[in-house]
C-alpha cells in the first residue's frame, strides 16, 4: 500500500544547534473517518522521517487517507 505524504518545514528558531545531523519531524496520520494521531519523531532526512510515519501509519490506522511531515527547524 503507497501512503502520499505531504511535507513541510516549521520555523521555530532563527538558527539550529543540532550537530548529530538529525532533526524532529511532527508527524500527522490523517485516516478516512476524519480521525487523526499526531506523532513527534527524530530522523536525519525528510524520506527517513517518511519511512517512519509510513510504518508507524501502517502500525496505527487500515484506512489512512495521508499522512503530513512537518520538519521542526
Amino acid at each position: 500500500m503507497t501512503t502520499t505524504s505531504q511535507t513541510s518545514v516549521i520555523k521555530t528558531r532563527p538558527y539550529s544547534h543540532s550537530s548529530s545531523g538529525m532533526s524532529f519531524y511532527n508527524i500527522v496520520v490523517n485516516a478516512e473517518d476524519g480521525n487523526y494521531q499526531e506523532f513527534e519523531i527524530e530522523a536525519s532526512s525528510f524520506s527517513e522521517a517518511e519511512a517512519q510515519a509510513n510504518r508507524i501509519a501502517h502500525e496505527t490506522f487500515t484506512d489512512i487517507t495521508f499522512v503530513e511531515i512537518y520538519k521542526i527547524a
